[in-house]
């Protein structure tokens, strides 16, 4: 197993994950959701900022946008995650609302993988 520091916590290893799905995972008592996308992981407080429910059961999206008139494109593919109960999103690189981006978020801590296993930074 990786050394870590204090604030590193091992969730699992890499393979444990299956991309684009998210995962409630403990991390010192908190319930964090981790999405992999990739070989990258994302990691959010797993509450929702709305009614807080558990992002860990929605939905890994990505975002519809108007080009212009009649033209529209799909974009950031797995970087958004839909809260199961009224739909919010959120941006899985940030944890911002997607609804009011400078208002409401929930936490988002760093993920990081090392040796073939997933650590998370609650600091």
């Amino acid at each position: 197993m990786p050394s870590t520091t204090s604030t590193a916590h091992d969730v699992g290893a890499v393979a444990d994950f299956e991309a684009g799905r998210p995962y409630r995972v403990q991390v010192n008592g908190r319930g964090v959701v981790l999405v992999r996308r990739g070989e990258a992981f994302y990691a959010l407080r797993d509450a929702c900022a709305h009614q807080g429910a558990r992002l860990s059961g929605g939905r890994v999206l990505g975002l519809v946008v108007a080009r212009r008139v009649g033209e529209v494109a799909y974009e950031r593919a797995g970087e958004i995650l839909a809260c199961p109960w009224h739909g919010w999103e959120y941006d899985l690189t940030t944890g911002c609302s997607l609804v009011d981006p400078r208002g409401s978020r929930v936490r988002a801590y760093q993920a990081r993988v090392a040796e073939g296993r997933v650590l998370v930074e609650l600091a």
